[in-house]
């Protein structure tokens, strides 16, 4: 945490020190979100979502006056979601779990993985001409994820470890928009909803062992599905 902080004053006195020359925008945001999971495996379905949270800095570069490109710096709290595991195995081999038996999870079991990520977004955004004190945006960012946490709820254990077994980047495309509304000459609440789809593999799983329960033995088949996680921000900020 401590490390994330010093990131974002650095971004912040960067951005700053060149504001005085470029129309650079300087926010926060503290922002809920809904994630959930889905693979490209009909044997691995998405079975529930988390409740999770964004904040962090938002910056925005005027290269016209209602033309930005838009960065940040943000960490993400409990992304992820829920899958069902229609085959059982051994899902986290390289995990230190806290029990031994959690190597052998049976079919139909329910995962849920809770990711905690640093974010760096790169974008677009589009705005009107304020009417009143209401300006409306659009946004198209594209988003690099650094994972920093991995943790798992399943049979009767709560938030393993299962950062080795996970991957550690994520490329996303979004598309959003919302409004700002000016409370003062150089600030203004703003008020979104975007939507985030993941690019890559989260749950590393080539290494996993299938278990068939008939003969109650490990197959030494590997599941081979595509993981990904998908989102939605609702965005609340104060921009200056």
């Amino acid at each position: 945490m401590k490390k994330i902080a010093l990131i974002a004053m650095l971004m912040m006195g960067i951005f700053t020190s060149y504001g005085q020359d470029m129309n650079i925008k300087l926010g926060f945001q503290f922002s809920p979100t809904i994630s959930w999971m889905t693979t490209n495996d009909n044997q691995v379905s998405n079975s529930g979502s988390n409740v999770g949270l964004k904040f962090g800095l938002i910056a925005e570069n005027y290269f016209q006056e209602n033309y930005a490109i838009t960065s940040g710096l943000n960490l993400l709290i409990n992304q992820g979601g829920t899958l069902n595991h229609g085959i059982g195995g051994n899902f986290f081999p390289t995990s230190e779990l806290s029990d031994t038996t959690y190597n052998n999870i049976q079919a139909n079991e329910n995962i849920t993985r809770k990711f905690q990520m640093l974010e760096i977004p790169l974008g677009i955004k589009l705005r009107t001409n304020q009417f009143g004190y209401l300006r409306y945006y659009g946004e198209i960012p594209f988003l690099l994820h650094i994972k920093t946490q991995a943790r798992a709820n399943f049979l009767d254990t709560t938030r393993e470890n299962i950062t080795p077994d996970t991957g550690i980047l994520n490329v996303s495309w979004g598309l959003g928009g919302g409004a700002e509304y000016s409370i003062a000459d150089e600030t203004a609440i703003v008020a979104g909803i975007y939507f985030h789809n993941g690019l890559f593999d989260m749950t590393q799983n080539r290494r996993t062992d299938l278990f068939d329960e008939a003969t109650g033995m490990f197959t030494g088949e590997q599941e081979d599905s595509k993981a990904i996680i998908s989102a939605l921000t609702f965005r609340i900020g104060v921009m200056f």
